[in-house]
């Protein structure tokens, strides 16, 4: 008698001689909206499901953030393309317990070391050029230029891990599973892990300067005259206003981009001091249209800003907002002020924010985002905390609520890593200049 596990391993087998799977197909991803709420699912060239093993494991992220759920997705797409590539189909290899070989890994490994645009041009480019010692030193040439973080290395390696981990409880019995093929598993499982682990603790090879600022304050000077709605050196065209505020909003709070798109006429405190902005998570928003659908990344509190800037945006929702048509009425105050695709009026996308801070660098000529805002942010509040020789264990504490990082965030120590660096070398060249005076 067949067991209902055997038999699924059995009917997925066959089914993968039978159409020869997606190892010819193009592997893609797609985005949609279903009731409102944001999906993500990796699909063929006709739009279908690519296979239901990789279906069902997305389905198992549906509780994490939309955010989550696509880079997630992004990485096993990778995953599937580069064993799709080698003619290796995972599930099967799974079922089977066969596996992946050492050198399969290996190769995999140094495929997820590079840039996607580096690896198809290695494919086409390189079997043209007959000398091997001139092809593999343009290789090693290409692969030096187009390394990816070791963030993204390390996201592609777990990714694998976790899918054939989950292929692997499915198709298995953990309790019946033989010895020889459950040790093999584990062996290479182990080894992966190893390699994951080895990327979190390197994560960043670069020592900086703790002199150095992420903008130079000649540099942000400029940004903040350029972004005034009456500047001559302002690089938009329309929206000025609109543009003014959101940098003015994050380099006066210090909040993620995502925060900053979701923010709500209903989250500013237009009463008391008039100086602040409730900064909270709120899920899958039904109210909000947007595929991408922005959000607090930390926890809750409050941020605070001018009385002057709350003021500037009060005018902007009464003057500016209010004469922009919106197909259906939303909260948010930042809003699309094109027809581009028919979104005039609504929520501004995560897209447009970013292609505002392009502009605002090709102006400066030097490269500016929303989460460089944050870390400047950081470098004022280090500035202003000394200034007022507030205690440096405070300090933290403040900065850990300003940012809406919980009590056992390490992000912070990253911060004070570099005020501490700084200290030592004001300390080291007094000691010099000490010592050269003898």
């Amino acid at each position: 008698m067949v067991s209902a596990l055997h038999f699924d391993v059995l009917v997925y087998i066959c089914s993968v001689l039978l159409i020869g799977r997606y190892v010819l197909q193009i592997i893609r991803l797609k985005k949609y909206q279903f009731h409102n709420k944001s999906f993500v699912a990796i699909v063929d060239d006709c739009d279908c499901p690519l296979d239901p093993f990789v279906s069902a494991y997305l389905s198992t992220l549906a509780s994490q953030s939309f955010n989550t759920q696509l880079r997630k997705a992004v990485e096993l797409t990778f995953v599937l393309k580069q064993f799709a590539s080698k003619c290796i189909d995972l599930p099967t290899r799974m079922a089977s317990g066969q596996f992946v070989s050492e050198k399969e890994y290996l190769q995999f490994y140094d495929a997820s070391c590079l840039q996607k645009d580096a690896i198809d041009s290695n494919v086409v480019s390189l079997r043209q050029i007959s000398d091997k010692t001139l092809r593999n030193i343009i290789s090693a040439n290409q692969k030096c230029m187009a390394k990816v973080s070791n963030e993204t290395l390390q996201g592609r390696v777990r990714r694998f891990r976790e899918y054939c981990t989950w292929l692997f409880e499915h198709f298995h019995d953990l309790h019946r599973v033989d010895e020889v093929v459950s040790n093999r598993f584990h062996r290479l499982t182990s080894k992966i892990k190893l390699d994951e682990e080895g990327l979190g603790r390197n994560r960043s090879q670069r020592v900086a300067d703790p002199i150095e600022s992420v903008i130079p304050d000649e540099v942000f000077a400029r940004l903040l005259e350029m972004i005034l709605p009456s500047s001559p050196n302002n690089p938009f065209t329309g929206s000025r206003i609109r543009n003014y505020l959101l940098v003015s909003v994050l380099y006066q709070t210090g909040i993620r981009r995502g925060a900053l798109a979701k923010l709500k006429i209903s989250d500013c405190h237009f009463s008391g001091s008039f100086d602040q902005i409730s900064i909270y998570r709120s899920g899958g928003d039904p109210t909000d249209p947007r595929l991408d659908k922005p959000n607090q990344k930390t926890k809750a509190h409050l941020a605070t800003i001018s009385s002057v800037l709350m003021r500037q945006i009060k005018l902007y929702i009464d003057q500016v907002r209010a004469n922009i048509p919106q197909q259906q009425p939303h909260d948010f105050i930042f809003i699309s002020e094109k027809d581009s695709r028919g979104t005039l009026g609504q929520p501004i996308s995560l897209k447009s924010i970013n292609t505002i801070f392009q502009k605002l660098s090709d102006a400066l000529q030097f490269y500016v985002h929303p989460h460089l805002l944050r870390h400047k942010w950081n470098e004022i509040f280090d500035k202003q905390g000394e200034a007022l020789a507030i205690d440096p264990k405070l300090l933290e504490d403040i900065r850990k609520y300003a940012m809406g990082w919980s009590e056992s965030s390490a992000m912070a120590q990253t911060y004070n890593d570099k005020r501490l660096a700084k200290k030592a070398k004001e300390i080291s060249f007094a000691h010099q200049k000490k010592v050269d005076s003898q």
